[in-house]
């Protein structure tokens, strides 16, 4: 699997096993372009950013499974993006801001996801481009676009979030607002 049709294909992908650890890899929703008076950090999302994150939000209550946590990257547009999403749930989960989540490389995500608690089975990560999309191709060995908003499940047979490495996800589900 190498292509978004591919990705696409596993939209409702059936699993023969039950799968211990649950992850949905969150790009944030459509945030405004940088500017001189703006830091990075501290740009917000579009109206159109607004919009997709409540879809995404919507989207995900439907799943069969409930978030125990989202590990969100402080950066202004990925708070909003996941407070705007939880607000669409039917339930809480935590939400915990996660410093190195911001900037970081495709290693720092590995460790991150290494360290995660040990209690949460359902976890969303909201973080940004290039690195949620490396982490995506180093658990499950494919390249999709991660367009704003773009959220993929990936199941992983663990029982600790410790035990994750590279090629063990299977991707259950890839979904971005406005998807056909």
């Amino acid at each position: 699997m190498s292509t978004n049709e591919n990705c696409r294909s596993y939209t409702h992908y059936q699993n023969n096993y039950a799968m211990v650890k649950n992850l949905l890899l969150i790009r944030h929703a459509e945030a405004e372009f940088p500017d001189s008076d703006t830091r990075d950090f501290e740009r917000n999302l579009t109206a159109n950013g607004k919009n997709q994150a409540t879809i995404l939000g919507e989207y995900i209550n439907k799943l069969p499974l409930k978030l125990d946590a989202i590990y969100i990257s402080p950066a202004f547009r990925t708070l909003k993006t996941a407070k705007l999403i939880a607000e669409q749930f039917d339930y809480t989960p935590r939400l915990i801001e996660a410093e190195e989540l911001y900037d970081a490389t495709e290693n720092l995500m590995k460790a991150f996801v290494n360290r995660m608690d040990p209690l949460f089975q359902h976890v969303a990560i909201v973080g940004h481009n290039p690195s949620i999309a490396e982490l995506f191709a180093y658990l499950t060995r494919s390249i999709c676009t991660y367009s704003p908003a773009t959220c993929a499940w990936v199941g992983l047979a663990v029982d600790e979030w410790s035990a994750v490495s590279s090629n063990l996800g299977l991707e259950k589900d890839y979904y971005y607002p406005g998807m056909s």
